[in-house]
């Protein structure tokens, strides 16, 4: 039964009218008729369905009723427009009877009629719409805040879109990127390998991942993870890429890298450090019995003699090859470090001559040594080092284009009115090194990192990053400084400052060590090696002192034991065949713990501070043993003084 205000709806009984209204009726949309108070007169089937409610009780409601968004405040001002327009669309909400929203377009015709004016509503339902939408707007969201970039590639490599990561990783805009081809950012592939790329993503039909080189805007590289796959979008195919920036986790491939190659390194210098240390260990007992013999030798010989000379050079050639494995024992860390004065000029002289038979034709070298430089007291292998390294850093500079390699050594006196040119350094007597290049210079944003461990500018496989750490490191270690001067295009100068020894107090140590000291107390030698044996007994013997000896710790130890008060000195080999020279001190010190005691060795890996000092050892001479050495050692310990 039709309400009243509903038989306004008839304007006559025509059946143009009553076929209108049964239309309207039954129509797939909603439609409200509503008077300028909003209250609704008219509602259709579709209506009723969709917001639940009878067709009664919606016509003793108003749109304040169903549309959430409707008051009575606001109505005049939106009638107002209605009437203005007499068309309006708007997006709105409707509530249904159980009290659930729903979002609704809103199209309202102006109808007057009899003087009076009502409103035509057509309602739809856009929850699907907006659902869509919505859908789409997420979708939209996380294609451009997404972590990574992401690329719609057309078939050929034009870029359709991308991401604002991609933007902002390759410093282009979107609109510049949309007008690009993949080639015109892609560095690790020839366009030949990207249509390879292309197909095999085709045939695959699934994800294809592999790594590249992408070129930013401002011409640096990046290194990127691609993950592609191709899809059909209209019956046009696509290639979806997803791209990551892997400079981090390449950086940290390459320190990997980096640290496995030192690791390998390190192994393999332990490994030569044990075979030096075993070569060394012989080649010293057959040093020890050349250098001995030789100088047993010239105290049988006159003087000013032929034979007296020949010997000499034969003491020179022993002490030479005894500084060779020095070097060798230093290399593989199982040499000690000794300062004493030496001429600086000697090592210059030597390194020079070394590295001249590794320049090409285009290096000049120039050198300039002042004569009669003050000795430095320093460890000659660690001098040898810095020259090498200066002097091979140099050649690198000018390896391409040549140049001149300047090589200057002289002495210079630091004054207090130096302290400007020369800040951090001690007033004094120095000898200056210098060593000078006309390569390319270093770049002054780097020049303050030049000395950190590990830097390095030379390729890969050129330089480890460690040649002037180190340098730095050994000249710290004997009080000097090192200062570099650098312009680019013009070369680079560094200057090493050593502190200068005084030359008369050199010349005392000298003539002492000539005087040798004497003794009469009974000394126990110990050592396998008889050629050894009989050497040390006899230079011993010329020294004054009473000397016995053994070929074995295990025969020692018995000589030891019949009469531990006979000997006042202990001098054993550390290295000798079942049982060690360590082991043997330690039993004869539970015996006697007060005896001294002087261990021989050919390398002292084995010989630290804290195991030398839990044994109770006074003093380690080094092989090959020098008679003077011999001599002053065993004085001192006798006299009960420590001497390592």
């Amino acid at each position: 039964m039709e309400s009243p205000a509903n038989d306004n709806w008839k304007t006559d009984d025509s059946h143009e009218n009553n076929l209108s209204k049964v239309c309207m009726d039954h129509a797939a949309f909603c439609a409200f008729r509503l008077d300028q108070d909003g209250r609704i007169l008219y509602a259709n089937h579709k209506a009723c369905d969709s917001l639940g409610y009878s067709q009664v009780e919606l016509l003793k409601m108003s749109v304040f009723d169903i549309d959430p968004n409707q008051n009575q405040e606001k109505w005049p001002y939106d009638w107002q427009k209605l009437c203005d327009a007499g068309l309006v669309t708007f997006e709105s909400l409707h509530r249904r009877k159980d009290g659930t929203v729903f979002p609704i377009d809103v199209t309202a015709t102006l109808i007057e009629f009899q003087s009076c004016q009502y409103s035509m509503v057509i309602i739809n339902d856009i929850t699907e719409r907006k659902s869509i939408y919505e859908s789409l707007r997420t979708t939209q969201f996380i294609f451009e805040k997404a972590p990574f970039g992401i690329f719609l590639i057309k078939d050929g490599g034009i870029i359709t879109n991308v991401n604002e990561q991609t933007c902002r990783y390759l410093g282009y805009t979107k609109e510049e990127l949309c007008r690009m081809n993949v080639l015109d950012i892609d560095r690790g592939y020839s366009p030949e390998e990207v249509n390879k790329i292309w197909l095999r993503q085709k045939q695959k039909k699934d994800i294809d991942t592999f790594e590249t080189i992408h070129r930013r805007k401002d011409c640096t590289d990046v290194p990127v993870e691609i993950s592609g796959i191709q899809l059909r979008l209209n019956d046009i195919p696509y290639s979806v890429s997803f791209v990551k920036d892997i400079s981090e986790r390449k950086a940290a491939e390459e320190q990997r890298r980096k640290m496995e190659a030192q690791m390998r390194n390190s192994q393999k210098m332990e490994s030569l450090g044990t075979l030096a240390g075993g070569i060394a260990h012989d080649f010293n007992n057959i040093l020890n019995a050349i250098l001995g013999y030789a100088e047993l030798a010239k105290l049988q010989c006159q003087l000013d003699s032929t034979l007296s000379t020949y010997i000499s050079e034969i003491s020179r050639a022993g002490d030479r090859a005894k500084e060779l494995v020095q070097q060798i024992l230093l290399f593989s860390r199982q040499g000690s470090s000794e300062k004493r004065p030496i001429d600086v000029s000697r090592v210059v002289n030597e390194v020079l001559k070394l590295i001249k038979a590794a320049l090409p034709a285009n290096i000049e070298i120039i050198v300039n040594i002042s004569p009669k430089l003050d000795p430095v007291l320093a460890d000659e292998i660690h001098i040898h080092q810095i020259v090498m390294n200066l002097c091979t850093n140099a050649y690198h500079a000018m390896k391409c284009s040549g140049g001149i390699l300047n090589v200057t050594l002289t002495n210079i006196a630091i004054q207090n009115q130096d302290a400007q040119s020369f800040p951090n350094m001690n007033e004094g007597n120095y000898i200056r090194l210098s060593v000078a290049d006309t390569g390319g210079g270093i770049p002054p944003y780097i020049i303050d990192r030049i000395f950190d461990p590990y830097f390095t500018t030379k390729p890969v496989g050129e330089g480890t990053g460690l040649g002037l750490s180190t340098i730095h490191g050994i000249v710290d270690d004997h009080g000097g400084k090192i200062k570099v001067y650098s312009k680019v295009g013009v070369g680079t100068t560094f200057h090493v400052f050593l502190p200068a020894t005084d030359t008369a107090a050199a010349k005392i140590t000298s003539e002492q060590a000539l005087q040798l000291p004497k003794g009469s107390e009974c000394i126990l030698y110990v050592d396998d090696e008889k050629t050894i044996i009989d050497l040390s007994r006899d230079l011993l013997e010329r020294l004054g002192y009473q000397v016995e000896t053994r070929a074995s710790a295990i025969d020692a130890i018995y000589a030891f034991q019949a009469a531990p008060q006979k000997y006042d000195l202990i001098i054993s080999d550390i290295n000798m065949p079942k049982m060690t020279g360590d082991e043997m001190i330690r039993q004869m010190k539970a015996i006697r713990p007060d005896i001294p005691i002087i261990l021989c060795s050919g390398f002292s890996e084995r010989l630290s501070p804290q195991t030398m000092e839990a044994i109770g050892i006074n003093a380690v001479l080094m092989k090959p043993v020098i008679y003077a050495d011999l001599a002053h050692t065993v004085r001192k310990v006798l006299e009960g003084l420590k001497y390592c």
